[in-house]
């Protein structure tokens, strides 16, 4: 048995390489670095941007460790704060401290996840939860392309973000089945570094 778990907790740790590999660039989201279509760059902003890649793995990740029902709560109300938050980023309304923000959002996620924080108050968490969105929601409106389609582009950054989400979620309970939650924390310590890099390096 012991055997079978430092096998399983190898494959999980070239799973989860190989899918970082795929998903995400070690470099922030920035305008023309995707193609200027609406659906496909919204899709792909997320995916490509390290500061949200990582956040919204980490909040799926955080989501494996709660109750099914909560979980899925707290998923779909980041969805649907980061749509109000992209709603609002393009008609114009602007947050001169989004970049803050962000770095923000994804220390939290760091501390939470690294330091093990499962139970936090509902309240507080999905009071955060929506904060966070809706930031994020408006950083991915400061970046559509002008000849992009705004309501195609919201739909693409949702799909790509639910990807994401979803992701994380089955990671985190992949890692608890086979007794390798310990690399949910290994994860929450290497994004608060990032976080603490790019807070510096901004």
């Amino acid at each position: 048995m012991k055997n079978l778990s430092t096998i399983n907790r190898i494959k999980f740790q070239y799973l989860s390489l190989a899918s970082l590999l795929t998903f995400s660039e070690l470099v922030s989201a920035h305008v023309g670095s995707l193609p200027n279509v609406g659906f496909g760059y919204g899709f792909q902003h997320p995916l490509f941007g390290l500061d949200h890649f990582l956040v919204m793995l980490g909040l799926g990740l955080w989501a494996s460790m709660q109750k099914h029902r909560f979980a899925k709560r707290s998923m779909v109300l980041f969805l649907l704060f980061m749509s109000a938050g992209a709603e609002l980023g393009l008609i114009g309304f602007r947050f001169a401290m989004i970049e803050t923000a962000i770095l923000v959002s994804l220390l939290s996620v760091g501390i939470i996840l690294s330091v093990g924080i499962v139970k936090i108050p509902k309240v507080l968490a999905l009071m955060s939860i929506s904060i966070f969105a809706i930031t994020h929601g408006l950083a991915h409106a400061y970046e559509i392309p002008l000849a992009a389609s705004g309501y195609a582009y919201i739909v693409g950054i949702v799909s790509g973000t639910a990807v994401l989400l979803a992701f994380g979620w089955l990671m985190g309970r992949l890692a608890q089945r086979i007794n390798a939650a310990g690399l949910i924390r290994t994860y929450g310590a290497i994004t608060g570094l990032i976080g603490i890099w790019l807070l510096f390096a901004a």
